[in-house]
């Protein structure tokens, strides 16, 4: 589960995440995205577990073995952003 998910879909709106995107919504990725990982490790993403740049490198660890490079990629990308949401508040 994402805690702050409605908060989060609307900061990444606003960042422009998916504005140029035609056929897929990166904004419903991103969430999915978040939730796959929240699965994947057992966690809630919240502000406790992903605050700051090492926070996404613990938890991208983690991922390692479990998916593939290029999905933890993708993963990294929506948990920085999550990051972000949470340093601009």
């Amino acid at each position: 589960m994402i805690k702050n998910d409605r908060k989060y879909l609307e900061w990444i709106r606003k960042d422009g995440v998916g504005s140029n995107d035609r056929i897929a919504s990166s904004t419903k990725s991103y969430i999915s995205y978040l939730n796959t990982v929240s699965k994947l490790i057992g966690e809630d993403i919240s502000e406790k577990n992903l605050f700051n740049e090492n926070c996404v490198e613990i938890i991208s660890e983690r991922l390692k073995g479990l998916r593939s490079d290029k999905s933890i990629s993708n993963y990294k990308s929506a948990l920085r952003q999550y990051v972000r949401m949470i340093k601009n508040n």
